[in-house]
């Protein structure tokens, strides 16, 4: 075995060659390219091996994006080093690159790759204008020495004025103060197309844009009279002879006479029309969605910006953001060919909307629009545009034989005048006021969004500004739940949940206890939904039920012989993982899995979720006891409880508060969830209650014949550490 295996793995060392086959491959193929497009004064073997470098140079950078700036400057400088200046040199670079790296790592960091071959160019043209600069500076000493000259050596400073200014790429035009030529090269008559004799009745005015006329004409008149800078260095628009527009770095500076006068301006021209075309195609792809060619979210909130700097006191604007309902639906069922077509349907759709309003119509990503609207007196009012827009997605769209339709739930946020009167002369002056403006907006359609989402399909929600503390507090602390999970600031507490028959405690409850810094302490139910919108719902579970377990180790090993219950939410309980996690946890220790009960919501079981239901009887053969809770007593509910083997089902809160508020047992609703008690019983259930607040309260479930229940009546949340004394007393 070689040293080289010896130190490694075959695993390790497999993809390491794969990687420099590829890295071989991509240089190889570039310096193919590159060998069509410039002549570069190099043997093939040693450009393929500086290119290769290159690559992985290139690739280490994608890793770590904190260097894709600087990596990509010096991958352009280094191609000019190289000589590799052909006219389409960079091009074929930059498409080279594009597609290697696509191929190789997928589409996935598309922007990274956007801004490291932006860099590339951008490098390139700085390399390439740098070494432009020092032909310029040489060829012009060259004719400064020939001027000098010209009474000793006549002849030959000719001859080799004649061979730089004739073989030179780069366009070179001699003109007198006024702006006749007096004497063009070839290379000027081919950049701009003009020919000599065509020059002769014409200026150097006569090309300048004119929209960079006035500028560069007040710069030639600056350099004739001796004022600011000695020489003109600038990217500007030219005008070729068939009248197109041609972007040029324009080099000027001035020849003087024997005695120091001005007497001729030099101009110098380097076509840079393609690199500026690639440069502006990646400012656009940077600016809107690949996709459907809408804005994206980065120039809706620059616009977005610039229009609160300019609100006027007569108008208000309107933010609807919009999500597609449900949507996965039609990627998973038909296909993401399917779901692109119809999220390009939806971008024209919008679009027509609007096409005659005073509006922009933007894609935040995925299934996510934005239209702003400028109101004016024909604009339809809130809810009819909502209408409207929910009108125009319902039609819909074929896919062979297949009509696919779409609906969106919408936020809408309007801005009001007498908002922005107060602070439009800071905005105009305080860019960061403007951008947090933009920001709070973009915020507050997002949060009316989620509300209307919350409300179901085809809803729409109007931004509630009294409510945006509330919001923002909670999204606030959505967004530091994860942090405070892992530096412990949760914690589980329990409640006790009692026989009403007066024969003690019958289990204790784990819940949830986050004690935040800046806004106090969040009991369970808060911390739930919370989880739900910061994504760590199963974290905080999971957490949860071992935390719990490990205190219940130490309870039984004291003598406390209670049982565990661990109320979960409708997506930690449909969690198709839920039986793998709480076996891991009960093999942490050697308490029977009897003492843990697993409370489920009803909604977590019904309908289509028999991945759940399997859980459950999973489960329970493992001797893992299940109730449920939100129990509404439906046929669907008694028909589950007949099927799983549930022992246990706690009353919906609603039903609880009916009972609570009843002005006599006789009513009729009274009547019904009394009925409960016999149908459960028959399902092999006992049917518990939560929110006892009072005694006469705990009478009327016993006497309905509830038989376990919960709540302020029989003692709040415990702390781990208070529970023995508690457990010692009762």
């Amino acid at each position: 075995m070689s040293e080289e295996t010896a130190d490694e793995p075959p695993s390790v060392l497999v993809p390491q060659r794969r990687d420099a086959d590829w890295r071989a491959e991509v240089a190889r193929r570039w310096a193919a390219e590159l060998s069509t497009a410039s002549y570069i004064p190099l043997a093939r073997a040693t450009v393929e091996q500086a290119l290769e470098d290159l690559v992985e140079r290139i690739v280490a950078a994608l890793d770590d994006p904190s260097t894709l700036e600087e990596t990509g400057r010096e991958v352009g400088t280094r191609l000019v080093e190289m000589h590799a200046t052909g006219e389409s040199s960079l091009p074929l670079s930059l498409d080279l690159l594009r597609d290697a790296l696509v191929q190789r790592f997928g589409a996935d960091d598309v922007h990274r790759m956007l801004e490291l071959v932006a860099a590339i160019a951008a490098g390139y043209a700085a390399a390439d204008r740098e070494s432009t600069f020092v032909q310029q500076e040489t060829l012009k000493r060259a004719l400064l020495r020939s001027k000098l000259k010209a009474d000793r050596e006549l002849a030959a400073s000719e001859a080799r004025f004649g061979e730089v200014f004739t073989t030179t790429p780069i366009g070179v035009a001699i003109s007198d103060l006024q702006g006749r030529f007096v004497q063009v090269n070839p290379a000027w008559e081919h950049t701009l197309g003009y020919q000599e004799q065509a020059l002769t009745s014409m200026t150097i005015h006569d090309l300048f844009h004119p929209e960079d006329a006035e500028y560069l004409s007040a710069a030639y008149g600056e350099l004739a009279e001796g004022c600011g800078a000695k020489r003109l260095s600038d990217r500007k628009r030219l005008l070729r002879a068939n009248g197109e527009e041609a972007w040029a770095y324009l080099a000027v500076s001035v020849l003087r006479g024997s005695d120091g006068a001005p007497r001729h301006f030099v101009t110098m021209v380097e076509d840079i029309t393609e690199l500026h075309m690639l440069q502006a195609r990646f400012r656009y792809q940077a600016l809107h969605d690949v996709l459907t060619a809408l804005p994206n979210r980065q120039y809706f909130s620059t616009r977005l910006e610039t229009a609160l700097a300019n609100f006027p006191r007569d108008s208000r604007m309107t933010l609807y953001h919009l999500g597609l309902d449900g949507f996965e639906l039609i990627n998973d069922g038909l296909g993401y060919e399917v779901g692109d077509l119809v999220i390009k349907t939806v971008a024209r759709r919008l679009e027509q909307l609007v096409e005659d309003e005073e509006a922009l119509v933007a894609r935040f990503g995925g299934t996510e629009f934005a239209i702003l609207v400028w109101e004016q007196e024909k604009t339809p009012k809130v809810p009819e545009v909502v209408k409207m827009i929910n009108d125009l997605l319902a039609e819909p769209v074929y896919v062979g034989d297949q009509g696919i339709a779409a609906s969106a739930s919408v936020g809408v946020v309007q801005r009001q005048v007498a908002e922005a009167e107060a602070s439009n002369m800071l905005w105009a002056a305080d860019v960061a006021l403007r951008r947090a403006e933009a920001s709070n907006m973009l915020w507050a359609a997002d949060v009316a969004l989620r509300r209307a989402e919350a409300a179901g399909k085809r809803q729409w929600a109007l931004f509630d500004p009294d409510r945006a503390p509330e919001e923002r507090i909670e999204s606030k602390l959505a967004a530091v739940m994860p942090g405070g999970l892992e530096q412990g600031e949760f914690d589980v507490v329990y409640r006790p949940l009692v026989r009403l028959d007066g024969s003690g405690v019958i289990a204790l409850e784990a819940g949830l206890r986050w004690d935040t810094s800046e806004n106090g302490t969040l009991e369970h139910e808060e911390c739930l939904r919370l989880a739900e919108r910061s994504g760590v719902t199963l974290s905080l579970r999971d957490w949860m039920v071992a935390s719990a377990w490990e205190q219940l180790r130490e309870w039984h090993a004291d003598g406390h012989r209670v049982q565990l219950n661990v109320a979960l939410s409708p997506n930690q309980g449909q969690d198709p993982d839920l039986a793998a996690v709480i076996h891991r946890v009960l093999d942490t220790g050697d308490v029977d899995p009897g003492w843990l009960r697993l409370c489920l919501p009803m909604v977590a079981i019904s309908g289509d979720n028999e991945e759940t239901r399997d859980n459950i009887r999973f489960l329970g053969s493992r001797g893992i006891r299940t109730s449920l809770h939100d129990f509404q007593g439906s046929a669907e509910e008694l028909r589950l409880l007949r099927e799983l083997p549930v022992d246990a089902v706690r009353l919906a809160d609603e039903l609880v508060s009916i009972l609570h508020n009843a002005e006599s047992p006789d009513l009729p609703e009274v009547q019904a969830i009394r009925s409960l008690v016999p149908l459960t019983r028959a399902c092999g259930a006992q049917l518990w209650v939560a929110g006892v607040e009072t005694e006469q309260q705990a009478e009327s479930w016993r006497e309905i014949g509830c038989e376990v229940a919960s709540g302020p009546r029989f003692g709040g949340p415990l702390c781990s550490f208070d529970v023995s004394d508690f457990l010692r007393e009762h």
